[in-house]
């Protein structure tokens, strides 16, 4: 059985929608990866034995948990600050899901332009100026 047969609809369309965005092909890919459970992250690295066995899979950021993709892009708390930050940036009150499918859909479904920095004042646009995807 193929880990994609366990998808329901939801997932299903995050997929479609995902191939059908304006971002770059590599942040998609990225993006597609994450979603599989395949980005490569601590844990992973473990788990393929890549990972020296004297190296531990606490996220680098927080040190406090296992680095899977759910923790480093979501809960950690340094990235926390991050989305915390950016809401605040766009005025938007967000509680982050525990699922990265329902993080995607919440997104790109509707809701504010987040490709819109014309909104942003200007000190805070020049946070993303030379940002590299």
């Amino acid at each position: 059985m193929l880990y994609e047969d366990l998808w329901g609809v939801a997932e299903k369309n995050v997929f479609h929608s995902m191939w059908k965005s304006p971002a770059p092909s590599k942040v998609i890919a990225f993006g597609w990866r994450v979603l599989l459970g395949r980005a490569l992250t601590r844990v992973n690295l473990a788990l393929r034995n890549a990972l020296p066995p004297d190296r531990s899979t606490l996220c680098v950021m927080c040190n406090k948990r296992d680095e899977t993709a759910i923790h480093l892009l979501m809960h950690c708390d340094v990235v926390s600050l991050v989305w915390s930050q950016l809401m605040t940036w766009f005025d938007c009150r967000f509680i982050t899901p525990s699922n990265i499918f329902v993080h995607w859909e919440c997104w790109s479904g509707g809701g504010r332009d987040i490709n819109n920095l014309g909104n942003l004042k200007k000190e805070e646009q020049q946070d993303f100026q030379g940002v590299s995807l």
